[in-house]
């Protein structure tokens, strides 16, 4: 049962890394930033859909709460930092390459921890 719970964990890490990836390498991307963006969110949204599709009832329930409670996060964080402004563009790159690295590196740094038996 521990290494189903642990694959789980790790499949949600996965996804969110990869996100964010995605994210970061459209926003890098010299050309047609909006295009490659919504390739990306229509990719994401595929994906989710997807997954949320097999849930029964109660956990789609659940899901719709945390993305409620996740967009509004989003958009607290988005007026703050005014994310959707192109002027903002590489404050808005700058804000996803340094959660990128802090995730991998809390993740790293778990992982480290977890090997070297602490």
């Amino acid at each position: 049962m521990r290494e189903l719970i642990f694959s789980m964990m790790r499949f949600s890490g996965a996804v969110t890394m990869f996100s964010l990836e995605q994210v970061q390498n459209a926003m890098l991307a010299p050309a047609d930033t909006r295009s490659a963006l919504l390739r990306v969110r229509d990719s994401l949204e595929a994906m989710s859909a997807a997954l949320a599709s097999k849930l029964d009832t109660s956990k789609k329930s659940a899901l719709d709460s945390l993305s409620k409670a996740q967009l509004d996060i989003l958009e607290r964080t988005a007026d703050a930092v005014n994310l959707d402004t192109v002027l903002n563009l590489d404050a808005a790159t700058d804000l996803l390459a340094r959660t990128t690295e802090s995730l991998a590196g809390v993740m790293n740094g778990t992982a480290t921890a977890k090997a070297a038996g602490a």
